[in-house]
């Protein structure tokens, strides 16, 4: 056949060979499986999903539609290792031949656990794990609020706990379906009604299970309303070695629901035990300084000064008297010397000079004289306003003061301690009355336990 002889072949147009091509390629590989690494990825307006799938030397390109790609838990992102699955296609308008997506899979470790860190670092970075913005859990709340299934061993677990530690708690429980993929959402609404039911704090609370039956707590939907909550929560998921995503929001997560139970209520007989400690330390420490106070009011007491207060002054008087004396005596020193100065000085000088001389000594003698007499005077006056500021400062603050204006100070007329109290003596006891003259020695005829009201007579 000659070149370019189009009799016997069939001439397609661009568009049915693209058509054609598609129908073939979507026959013949129409449910198939495809490994390799995501590249230029591209989430056009968080819809549809663009990328290429490659491997050490091809690539393929992927489109994977909203349809599908809202099933997956955990985000696609560029040079994450995955398998596909889906069929061949072609894009007729531009003749490229791409694999359309239904499913995807991580290579190397299951989709909820990828899902689990990818949301993680995605909160992580956001600061929704910052301790500085959790709220303190408080010690004695009025009302509990729990997030759990009903029929479940937790809230009775929750409950033995609580009576355990107080015999007086009020419980909120709030039903809610806690398991599998889709409770998310109803533990939300849980939280929601406890908050409007005005509780002062919250346990969010399941027993443990496989990471499929825990998913519900690994939601970005249920870390946001826990991040927003604005009452305390604590996390009470699974067993001790079970981490949730809302264990790392919560501001507080216990490793079990029975820990939760602990933290929210005071053991009422540990804080009993706690007080009276506190009270006996208090009493302690109360009665010893009592005791220091009677020891140094006793030492006073003994005083010689406190007894004859007196005795000060005299003292003062002495030191005054003394001074007095020193001051004459320098005086006649003077005075003398002067004198004899003047006769040595007389016997040497003309008669007419001498009178002279006398004259002036004689006027500063007085002079002399006077500036002593006003200095000790003024010393004496001085001395005598300090003694006399002493002697009403040490009369205001003596006790005998306190017996001149009515009272007396009662003992005990065999032990001669203090009478403080009622319960210090009885009927028939013999006492001791200190006034300010004198003793009375008296016997009790009666004891009125009774406080009395100042100012208010006697009815006897």
């Amino acid at each position: 056949m000659a070149a370019g002889n189009t009799t016997n072949s069939k001439i397609y147009t661009v568009s049915g060979l693209n058509q054609r091509i598609r129908n073939d390629l979507e026959n013949s590989f129409s449910d198939i499986w495809l490994e390799g690494e995501v590249s230029n990825f591209y989430f056009h307006n968080k819809k549809h999903m663009y990328f290429d799938l490659k491997d050490e030397s091809s690539k393929i390109k992927i489109v994977m539609f909203y349809q599908d790609n809202h099933k997956l838990i955990f985000d696609m992102e560029e040079g994450l290792h995955i398998i596909v699955n889906g069929y061949i296609s072609v894009y007729e308008k531009r003749g490229e031949y791409q694999l359309i997506a239904a499913d995807a899979r991580p290579v190397g470790k299951g989709s909820l656990i990828l899902a689990f860190e990818q949301l993680k670092e995605k909160l992580l970075n956001k600061g929704y794990f910052d301790e500085k913005i959790k709220k303190k859990i408080p010690l004695l709340p009025q009302k509990i609020g729990v997030a759990t299934s009903r029929g479940g061993a937790v809230l009775q677990d929750i409950v033995s706990v609580l009576r355990s530690r107080s015999d007086n708690f009020h419980l909120i429980v709030r039903d809610v379906n806690v398991g599998g993929t889709t409770s998310a959402g109803d533990i939300c609404e849980a939280i929601k009604d406890l908050c409007e039911y005005g509780v002062d704090v919250i346990i969010i609370a399941r027993g443990g299970g496989s990471l499929e039956d825990l998913w519900a707590f690994n939601s970005e939907e249920l870390a946001l309303k826990i991040h927003n909550c604005r009452i305390p929560l604590i996390s009470a998921v699974g067993h001790q070695t079970d981490y949730t995503i809302s264990d790392f929001v919560a501001d507080l997560r216990a490793a079990t629901p029975s820990v939760a139970a602990e933290n929210v209520m005071l053991d009422k007989k540990k804080m009993i035990l706690d007080l009276n400690r506190i009270r006996s330390s208090m009493e302690e420490k109360l009665g010893a300084r009592i005791r220091s106070r009677k020891e140094q009011l006793g030492f006073l007491i003994d005083r010689k000064y406190f007894k004859k207060p007196l005795t000060l002054l005299s003292r003062a008087y002495q030191d005054i008297d003394e001074l007095s004396r020193d001051i004459m005596d320098n005086i006649s020193s003077v005075s003398k010397n002067k004198r004899l100065e003047y006769r040595h000085h007389a016997s040497r000088l003309e008669p007419a000079k001498i009178s002279v001389k006398i004259r002036s000594h004689r006027l500063l003698l007085r002079n002399t004289w006077m500036r002593w007499n006003n200095s000790f005077i003024k010393h004496k006056d001085s001395k005598k306003n300090k003694l006399e500021s002493s002697l009403a400062n040490l009369e205001k603050s003596n006790p005998v003061a306190i017996l001149k204006k009515g009272f007396s100070a009662i003992y005990d007329g065999s032990t001669g301690k203090a009478v403080k109290s009622v319960g210090d003596t009885g009927i028939g006891r013999l006492i001791r009355l200190l006034l300010e003259d004198g003793t009375i020695r008296a016997r009790v005829l009666e004891v009125d336990h009774k406080k009395p009201e100042i100012g208010k007579k006697s009815e006897n």
